[in-house]
């Protein structure tokens, strides 16, 4: 039988490192400040100082938005 912690299957377990791309899985809800292969210090990352590769980008200014839902249906008339 093979142990496996509450939080291993958890998707926020696994990230990979803006330097060098290696695997870094976070164990016991640790925030690391610095990689574990290449030294890479985490903190301009964390702090939204730099960005972070392969990110979904921010919308474009001036990009149209998206459309709004229609309103609620008005009640029938008698």
């Amino acid at each position: 039988m093979c142990f496996r912690p509450a939080d291993a299957s958890a998707g926020a377990g696994v990230n990979k490192c803006p330097e060098c791309g290696k695997t870094i899985q976070a164990m016991g809800g640790l925030v690391l400040k610095s990689c574990p292969f290449c030294k890479c210090d985490f903190t301009p990352y964390l702090n939204g100082e730099k960005e972070i590769p392969g990110a979904a980008a921010p919308a474009a200014p001036g990009a149209p938005a998206a459309p709004a839902a229609p309103g609620a249906p008005k009640p029938p008339v008698a």
